[in-house]
């Protein structure tokens, strides 16, 4: 703890061969001259090697040295003569100065009462170098000097023992100050500051997770406070996500009950505005409660929903086999309402009629345009082969994303376009150039062809496939160094009330952006999670697979905060971890009976099962 102790010896005191025997009796002890003081010298080692030092020249000035050529009267008047700059600097103790700040906060009585026992002042003095120099002055006796440095160093060296750190990223200076004094008042072996605009906790490892929950259950560090709710301002679509009017109708049946949920697990209101004459549509997702927005959390979730509701998109081809007059009565249907409230779009190219939507809205549909014809053409069906058999099933191919290292969300209609196949053609079309394959390659996992030139192109951006996103090969991320511990607690989680709970604790070291993240060569601080698993079966296998994606540096990445809105640090890389114990969805924590569900199928997502 103590670094250095430095003293100022008066030479004129004490002959040469006195000086030189404390090198002997202290062999690591260093003797200098003095530049600031004439007539002196600067010994300087650790604590026992000046404590030593200054018991043998204690002794040669009472006189208990053979070698000693003053009288004790005469020693004892130097002493007093100088009494006050030998005794200050004497006693100079060098410190960490984290360690001192702290020691300053928490004992104020020990330093109160160390000034009244031993009647000595304390001095301090900060250094470049993340250093303190303490000073003890005294007007009575060094003997009282020296019973407040040991004083000192005992009481020192008990309150930083195991002294630990954190830091919390925060968005608001003000409601941080606030804050800071709720901590500091409540928590006597803490100290809580500002330290670039994060909050700061230093003090036992205990007390530090003691203010953190306590920061939980105040909602401080929560969305359920205005002072550290989750912030969607600096969100890239706070103002809403626009899709194709035509599509969302399509999928308006699935997608109404996600809606529904994501509206109850974020606490939000949604708003639909048409634009461009109908053609797209805008969802924008509110914040029910203006203490508490989580619309950035919701609007990420409809986006989810929206692109899995896609992918279940078919098409039906129907074929020039019907009659012209069934051609003529389809054409009717085009720009019906029928087929529209049946979920389904019906649209002609060239000569042929096709069918888009929902499996099982595709079939209500193709029964409704049978009767349809049948009612309308009795003498025609009579002879004719069922409309059944002039349909096949195709599926929607989505256009391939042309940016791979981030969903273009703004724009997810694309992903949706289909191009039929007619039944002249019989040849696949590549979903990623929408042409003819050419040397073709099919997938082994999920089946899906490609022209090779087109799918080793887009695997060199990303591992997987582009219509199904099937992984392929080890996928890793761009997260920074760090840690992962876990340990076991007997006690259970909201909606585990048989089983224990598992803590897992991430520390991730600071360091500098790569060309993979953001903005390369800027730092970034470290930072420590906390999250929990029930200990069962399903949660010690969930386990596996996330220290298997941080084995992969899948866990965390370098960038924007969504939760803050703080730029340049480490954040949650999409696979979701429960980092509160209770709170229910809305405060990340339990009962939340699908997460374990969800976060499998985001880990599944990056190739993890």
């Amino acid at each position: 703890i103590f670094l250095t102790v430095s003293a100022t010896l008066n030479t004129s005191m004490f002959t040469e061969q006195q000086r030189e025997k404390i090198t002997i009796i202290c062999p690591n002890l260093k003797r200098e001259g003095n530049p600031n003081m004439d007539g002196s010298e600067k010994l300087t080692g650790d604590f026992k090697d000046i404590e030593k030092a200054y018991h043998y020249f204690k002794d040669v000035l009472a006189g208990n040295d053979t070698n000693n050529n003053f009288s004790h009267s005469e020693s004892k008047k130097g002493l007093e003569d100088e009494n006050g700059l030998k005794t200050e600097e004497m006693n100079e103790l060098t410190v960490l100065t984290a360690l001192y700040e702290y020691f300053n906060h928490t004992c104020k009585e020990q330093i109160k009462l160390l000034r009244e026992r031993f009647g000595v002042c304390i001095r301090s003095k900060d250094h470049y170098n993340g250093t303190t120099s303490v000073f003890f002055t005294s007007a009575k006796s060094p003997a009282s000097v020296q019973g407040a440095n040991d004083f000192f160093i005992r009481t020192f060296q008990r309150s930083v023992e195991d002294l630990k750190q954190e830091k919390i990223p925060v968005t608001n200076s003000y409601t941080l100050s606030e804050t800071i004094m709720k901590l500091n008042a409540r928590f006597s072996n803490l100290l809580a500051k500002e330290e670039g605009n994060q909050l700061l906790l230093r003090g036992p490892a205990s007390e530090i997770l003691a203010a953190k929950k306590f920061l939980a259950e105040e909602g401080e560090n929560s969305q359920t406070e205005k002072n550290m709710k989750i912030s969607s301002e600096l969100y890239k679509y706070r103002n809403g996500i626009e899709v194709d009017a035509s599509v969302f109708k399509l999928l308006e049946t699935i997608l109404s009950k996600e809606i529904e949920d994501i509206k109850d697990k974020f606490d939000t209101v949604i708003e639909k505005k048409y634009s461009s004459y109908g053609k797209k549509v805008l969802i924008v997702f509110r914040p029910r409660i203006k203490t508490s927005d989580l619309s950035s959390h919701a609007t990420e979730s409809f986006i989810d929903a929206f692109q899995n509701a896609s992918a279940m998109l078919r098409e039906k081809l129907i074929s020039s086999k019907l009659s012209e007059d069934q051609k003529k009565r389809l054409s009717m249907l085009l720009n019906g309402k029928q087929l529209e409230d049946l979920h389904v779009k019906l649209k002609k190219k060239e000569d042929k009629f096709i069918l888009s939507g929902l499996p099982n809205h595709l079939y209500a549909a193709e029964e409704h345009i049978m009767n349809l014809l049948k009612i309308e053409d009795s003498t025609q069906t009579k002879n004719r082969t069922p409309l059944s058999s002039d349909l096949s099933y195709q599926e929607a191919t989505g256009a391939s994303e042309k940016k791979y290292n981030g969903r273009q969300k703004n724009n997810l209609s694309s992903e949706v376009q289909s191009k039929a196949k007619t039944e002249e053609d019989d040849k696949d079309a590549c979903p990623i150039c929408m042409e003819r394959i050419k040397n073709k390659e099919i997938l082994s996992k999920c089946n899906h062809a490609f022209c090779k030139s087109c799918i080793d192109q887009a695997m060199t951006y990303k591992q997987a496939c582009p219509v199904c996103n099937t992984v392929y090969g080890l996928m890793e991320g761009d997260q920074p160094e760090g840690t992962m511990s876990t340990r076991t607690m007997s006690s259970a989680l909201p909606g585990y009330p048989s089983c224990g709970t598992i803590e897992i604790t991430y520390n991730m070291r600071g360091g500098i952006q790569t060309n993979n993240h953001p903005n390369p060569g800027k730092p970034y601080c470290s930072t420590s999670r906390t999250a929990y698993l029930p200990d069962n079966k399903e949660g010690r296998e969930i386990l596996q697979l996330l220290r298997r994606a941080f084995n992969q540096k899948l866990i965390f990445t370098v960038g924007q905060s969504r939760t803050t809105g703080v730029r340049d640090v480490i954040t949650w890389n999409d696979i979701h971890h429960k980092t509160s114990i209770a709170g229910g969805p809305t405060n990340f924590g339990y009962p939340d009976p699908d997460y374990l569900q969800r976060v499998r199928s985001e880990l599944k997502a990056r190739g993890i099962e």
